[in-house]
């Protein structure tokens, strides 16, 4: 069984913030590949929808604990369903990526980011899957423009802007396909791919 952790933060003044692009690209997900809705679990504080892939188990699980304790909802989930870490993929946004990109990476450091470090340490282990979805401006040589200090949360958790929200649909399906390919042929093939 493989677990999808979209990383976000819940109540509704953040549904089209960066910070939550992991739970947008999970949604995706969920939608795209006829996955039953997500529904609230009061077990494992999150919103959870399971079924069938390629003939796989999988469990598509949003923690709603906010982004730095989503590694208890996680954690308790994998107990649960007996789900090892190399079964775990989890996708959340990438300051150090420019918005639209993706990067498949297996055995990364937290890197500064909240979320991921959480289950970092509740797992006890960086050996999982990412899906790291870009959210970084770039300047007109394409390279990144990291915010840094106030700015960095400001901008993390700020809107996306109008023009990024008109592709960001088709980012969060391509970011979905990923997971897909994962689920289907492993994650190097995904990394050949995306990488």
């Amino acid at each position: 069984m493989y677990i999808i952790v979209g990383l976000g933060n819940p109540g509704d003044e953040y549904v089209l913030t960066r910070h939550n692009v992991g739970w947008l690209v999970a949604e995706s997900f969920v939608q795209n590949y006829h996955f039953p809705d997500l529904v609230k679990s009061g077990t494992f504080n999150g919103l959870l929808s399971e079924g069938v892939f390629q003939s796989s188990e999988v469990g598509v699980l949003l923690p709603t604990t906010y982004m730095n304790k989503s590694g208890s909802s996680v954690l308790h989930y994998m107990k649960e369903r007996n789900v090892s870490r190399e079964q775990l993929i989890v996708v959340h946004d990438e300051i150090d990526l420019p918005f639209g990109t993706l990067r498949i990476s297996v055995g990364r450091s937290g890197g500064g980011h909240n979320g991921v470090q959480s289950i970092i340490d509740a797992v006890g282990s960086t050996e999982f899957i990412r899906v790291r979805v870009g959210i970084a401006k770039t300047s007109l040589f394409g390279t990144v423009k990291r915010p840094t200090g106030d700015k960095l949360a400001s901008f993390v958790l700020g809107a996306f802007s109008s023009r990024e929200q008109k592709t960001l649909s088709a980012v969060c399906d391509k970011s979905a396909e990923a997971i897909a390919l994962i689920l289907d042929r492993g994650v190097s093939a995904a990394m050949n791919t995306y990488n």
